[in-house]
């Protein structure tokens, strides 16, 4: 039934009787070349033997191979060493850096432990406040000294100290203190104290102006101890001149600096001549060498004192201002830091003075309306009306009462004490500039008449030259005139200053002194000493 194939079953001993019969094949065909005599046998064994005598033999790339193998040894030998360097390196610096910081701790402990009795040991209560200011500065960084380095005394104590040593030119008075080479707490402290010092006497610190006046309204701001230090310390080479700019920056301030120095310089120089020594202060002193010393001492103290008076004022003026000077009676209006009008003024009477002080101006009036001081009513009218101010309305006034009070105004006109224009700067003081009607006034040398307003000269062509836009020049604003009045805004408020100075430079670089009219340079003078 069944029928089976033996091919399939043949395969597999039809292959295993190749494989038996290879060996003895191999050994067949190797019999002839492959004995051991035989001369394929005896070239295969002596081979090896002729490659080992050629690869002794000397060439001549032998020097460059062994050229080549030096240098090889020195570059192993460079990089070892450059390792060795390397391994070396972090510890070094890692020691200098140890040595680096156990110094500025002992620094830190130093100047900590002489600051512990430091304030106290000033008797001085001004200078003892000052130190106990400084002395928290310190503590704040952690006793960290600001003049030290690794040299000593860093780039900015030397810097520092060179101005302080000259404070002389700015007309202050300073102690400049020792430089050692080597820093020390002492020497830190004593540096930071002139510093300080200096930084206050140059913003206005040594004369308090409400002493001289209750009619000054200035109040420099006086640089703190802390304000100081950190405005100089980080400043290197630059120190000095950081330091020496707590000065006032007015140009006119560095023109009297220049003349003090020009002054000083002549003084040391004995021959003047006797001919000049009544020389009138009306005319400018050009050459100080011409006078006699006790007229020198003086312009000196007056320069000197009109400084410290430059350290009263704002340190930014404005650009574009507006500025009296009550001394010389004159007004001045600068655009863009240049004088576009100057003009004669009239100002306060001794008896009222024109206070000293800065505000802004934001607009005009043309026919303005005068609204009477309560002064000007208790201490000249009643008195000439017998207490009955009623009697006013027939001479153009309008009085009414409130709440028991006078109130007296004078219309817009001609014979308006106000004139025909009011520049407006709103002040508790109730001062302003304005037009007068009595006009002669302005032919005296001296002009102190006013009740404390300042008035102008010409005041159409001032007020075109604040106003400065088309359609308002001077013809077109007094064409306005009338019994109406008319506000004018200024495109921007413009800054005032209402300034006390007796010594000027005039635009020929030549010294004028003027009349101290209220005293106030006097004082000054008494109060610093000179």
């Amino acid at each position: 039934m069944f029928r089976v194939s033996l091919l399939p079953q043949a395969a597999p001993i039809v292959i295993a009787g190749a494989l038996l019969a290879a060996p003895a094949m191999a050994q067949l065909s190797d019999t002839p070349n492959g004995a051991a005599g035989s001369p394929a046998a005896t070239e295969r064994g002596a081979r090896p033997a002729l490659e080992r005598e050629t690869s002794d033999r000397p060439t001549v790339d032998a020097p460059r191979e062994a050229e080549e193998q030096q240098t090889d040894e020195r570059q192993g030998l460079d990089k070892g060493l450059e390792k060795q360097q390397e391994a070396d390196a972090p510890q070094g610096v890692d020691e200098q850096q140890r040595v680096d910081e156990r110094q500025a701790t002992d620094a830190r402990e130093s100047l900590a432990h002489a600051l512990r009795d430091w304030s106290n040991e000033e008797p001085n209560v001004g200078r003892s406040v000052q130190r106990s200011d400084i002395a928290a500065y310190y503590k704040k960084r952690d006793y960290a000294p600001i003049w030290r380095d690794a040299e000593g005394f860093a780039k900015s104590a030397k810097s520092a100290l060179n101005t302080l040593r000259d404070a002389g030119r700015d007309g202050l008075r300073v102690n400049a203190p020792s430089q050692e080479s080597s820093w020390s707490a002492e020497g830190e402290l004593a540096l930071s104290e002139a510093v300080a010092d200096y930084a206050a006497q140059a913003s206005g610190a040594r004369v308090n102006p409400a002493t001289i006046s209750p009619d000054i309204e200035e109040r420099p701001s006086v640089v703190k101890p802390a304000q100081a230090l950190d405005a100089i310390a980080e400043a290197g080479d630059e120190a000095g001149a950081r330091l020496a700019a707590f000065n006032p920056p007015h140009p006119s301030y560095a023109a009297l600096r220049e003349k003090l120095a020009e002054l000083r310089a002549a003084r040391g120089h004995p021959r003047r001549e006797a001919a000049r020594a009544h020389e009138s202060d009306a005319r400018p002193i050009t050459n100080f060498a011409l006078l006699p010393e006790a007229k020198a001492k003086r312009v000196e103290a007056e320069i000197v004192a009109n400084m410290e008076r430059w350290r009263w004022e704002p340190r930014e003026m404005g650009a574009t201002r507006l500025e009296v000077n009550i001394p010389q009676f004159e007004t001045t209006f600068t655009r863009d830091n240049q004088i576009v009008f100057r003009g004669r003024v009239v100002v306060g009477k001794k008896t009222s003075p024109t206070p000293v002080f800065s505000d802004v101006m934001p607009y005009i009036i043309i026919n303005p309306t005068w609204t009477v001081p309560e002064s000007i009513i208790e201490k000249e009218l009643e008195p000439k009306t017998g207490g009955k101010l009623s009697k006013l309305r027939t001479r153009g006034y309008k009085v009414t009462f409130r709440n028991g009070r006078a109130i007296v105004q004078q219309e817009p006109g001609e014979k308006n004490a106000l004139g025909r224009l009011k520049f407006v700067f709103p002040n508790d003081l109730l001062i302003y500039m304005h037009d007068t009607p009595q006009k002669k006034l302005f032919a005296r040398a001296k002009r102190a008449f006013s009740h404390g307003c300042v008035r102008v000269q010409d005041p159409f062509k001032l007020a075109e030259e604040v106003i400065a836009r088309p359609g308002y020049d001077e013809k077109r604003l007094k064409a306005l005139i009338g019994k109406k009045e008319h506000r004018i805004n200024l495109a921007k408020p413009i800054p005032v200053h209402i300034e006390y100075f007796t010594a000027v430079v005039n635009d020929d670089g030549a010294l004028k002194l003027y009349d101290d009219i209220y005293g106030y340079s006097a004082k000054v003078r008494s109060a610093l000493a000179l």
